[in-house]
């Protein structure tokens, strides 16, 4: 998996004046994104096998956020992807209307159809408000949410400007587009659903009972989507929406009697290495907000003066060009 690429949305009803930028496929900016909205006691975890060990140990665990490579008529070679044409009762599904916002339209899937979840007052009167909404509108109403677009922004590059071409919306050739999808469970039917905003509705990937977890179907799925992209392409990303893992081992520690056992010391180490993540996922996020452009000009100025300037463009084009064909002549003929 690769989470160095930003999320672009693969297609849009909408125009360019809706300014929702792209962001990083990261669980440090996710899980911000999703407690600066108001949910309380989630947070993000990544994902580098999908075997039963890994994935059973996940608890809670509300969703699964899936990015992929996506290109044109893709999802036609997939089996039974029909969505519904009709969406179950209490499901939460929105058509993507908004360029680039499917980063968070994937989030709000997993957390509007976890029930157990605290949101927070912005998203529970959201869900109230959209509950009778059709699929097109509650995407509208996601797009239309000044709370939701700025939380969302509020991890867009500084340097946006400086380095995006005049058509920010327009995908340039042989760019990559990526795009999220989520997988969750719905108690009431016991059925696992993928939410994909560009699709008509909701898609049925399976059942779950107590003794086959809802992960099963959800896995299969994804797996399918994997193989469609092409044996070739590895640049996925999976991401788990899990309980906040703090909390849990605060329960544990203070459920332990003995302070000197092996059990709370250990409980005690877990604690910490969780507050440290989450310590550094707040230095990283601050870092992507940061603007180094002033930087690299006032670099580049020192370079002109040494007379250097010249000859590094020129080394940093032929690199260029040495690259593009290289990944040229890698792609298949």
């Amino acid at each position: 998996k690769n989470r160095s690429h930003r999320s672009t949305m693969a297609e849009s009803n909408d125009d360019s004046s809706n300014n929702w930028c792209t962001i990083e496929s990261d669980p440090g900016v996710f899980t911000e994104l999703l407690e600066t909205v108001g949910v309380k006691g989630v947070e993000l975890e990544e994902l580098w096998m999908l075997d039963d060990e890994t994935l059973s140990q996940l608890d809670p665990f509300y969703g699964l956020i899936f990015l992929f490579k996506w290109t044109p008529g893709q999802d036609t070679s997939l089996p039974n992807r029909t969505p519904l044409e009709e969406t179950p009762e209490g499901l939460f599904f929105a058509r993507q209307t908004v360029t680039n916002a499917c980063a968070t339209q994937a989030l709000l899937s997993v957390v509007l159809n976890t029930p157990s979840l605290d949101l927070g007052p912005t998203l529970t009167e959201f869900r109230s408000f959209t509950s009778s909404f059709p699929a097109d509108l509650k995407g509208e109403a996601i797009g239309a949410s000044e709370t939701l677009q700025q939380a969302h922004n509020g991890f867009s590059r500084k340097d946006t400007a400086f380095l995006q071409d005049s058509k920010p919306n327009l995908s340039p050739t042989g760019q990559d587009i990526f795009h999220f999808v989520a997988y969750v469970p719905h108690m009431g039917t016991k059925k696992v659903f993928e939410l994909d905003g560009l699709q008509a509705g909701p898609i049925e990937v399976g059942s779950f009972t107590d003794e086959e977890p809802w992960y099963v179907p959800a896995r299969q799925a994804m797996q399918e989507r994997m193989q469609a992209c092409g044996t070739s392409e590895i640049k996925f990303n999976l991401m788990a929406v899990v309980g906040d893992k703090r909390i849990k081992l605060e329960k544990t520690l203070q459920g332990i009697q003995n302070v000197e056992s092996t059990e709370y010391t250990q409980a005690q180490a877990d604690l910490a290495a969780q507050t440290s993540k989450r310590e550094q996922w707040k230095l990283e996020n601050e870092r992507r907000r940061h603007n180094y452009v002033p930087l690299c000009i006032q670099l580049l100025r020192e370079i002109a003066k040494q007379g250097n300037l010249p000859q590094l463009v020129s080394e940093a084009q032929d690199r260029m060009v040495a690259k593009r064909q290289k990944a040229q002549s890698a792609k298949p003929q």
